[in-house]
C-alpha cells in the first residue's frame, strides 16, 4: 500500500491566484505566510512543485495582448505622465503594505521602482519645459522625501494608530500633488 500524497495548501487556498502571482514576483514567503495564513514550508513546496519557470514568466508578463501602436496613440486619452503619476501612487500604496509586513526585500525593490518612476517623470517634465526658465521642484520626486517617508512609517511601527494616521496624511498630500501634476499636464497639452 502506498501513502497518499498530501494536498497542497496553496493550490486549494481561495487566494491561490494572488499567492501564485506574488511568488512569481518574488514576494517573500514570510510575508505571504503572514498575509494568507499558509506556512512558509507550504509556500516553498508549492513554488517548487507547482510554479514552473514558464508559468512564473507568464504570470510576470501578464496576458498576451496584440497592440496596434498607431491605434493606441489615437485612442489613448491619458498622457504618459498622468499614467506614471497614477503608477507612483500605487507604488506608494505597495510600499505601505511592504512596511506593514516588515518585508525589507520588497521595500527595497519598490523603492527602486519608485526611483525609476521619479527619474522618468523628471525626464518627461524636463522635456515639457524646453525653452522655459521656470524651474518647479516637486519634493515628491526627491530621494530624500522617500527616505523621510520610510523613516517616519518605520519609527511609528510601535504605534499602529499613529502610523495609520501619518500614512493617510502622506497619501492625501501625494494625491494632491499628483492631481496638480495631472492638471498641469492637461493644461500643457491644450
Amino acid at each position: 500500500m502506498g501513502m497518499r500524497g498530501h494536498r497542497c495548501h496553496c493550490c486549494t487556498h481561495r487566494e491561490r491566484a494572488a499567492i501564485d502571482l506574488a511568488l512569481a514576483r518574488g514576494v517573500s514567503a514570510y510575508a505571504l505566510s503572514k498575509r494568507y495564513g499558509v506556512s512558509t514550508h507550504a509556500l516553498y513546496r508549492h513554488a517548487k512543485a507547482h510554479l514552473p519557470p514558464q508559468l512564473r514568466a507568464q504570470l510576470i508578463a501578464g496576458p498576451d495582448v496584440d497592440i496596434d501602436l498607431d491605434r493606441l496613440r489615437e485612442t489613448e486619452s491619458q498622457s504618459l505622465l498622468a499614467n506614471l503619476v497614477a503608477l507612483r501612487h500605487r507604488l506608494f500604496a505597495a510600499l505601505d503594505v511592504a512596511e506593514e509586513a516588515a518585508d525589507g526585500n520588497m521595500l527595497s525593490r519598490i523603492a527602486g521602482q519608485l526611483h525609476r518612476n521619479f527619474e522618468l517623470i523628471g525626464k518627461l517634465l524636463g522635456d515639457l519645459g524646453i525653452g522655459q526658465t521656470t524651474i518647479n521642484q516637486n519634493v515628491l520626486v526627491l530621494p530624500m522625501y522617500l527616505e523621510l517617508r520610510i523613516g517616519l512609517v518605520e519609527a511609528l511601527a510601535p504605534y499602529p494608530e499613529a502610523r495609520i494616521a501619518v500614512a493617510e496624511v502622506l497619501h492625501k498630500l501625494e494625491d494632491k500633488a499628483a492631481q496638480a501634476v495631472a492638471d498641469e499636464t492637461r493644461e500643457l497639452a491644450r
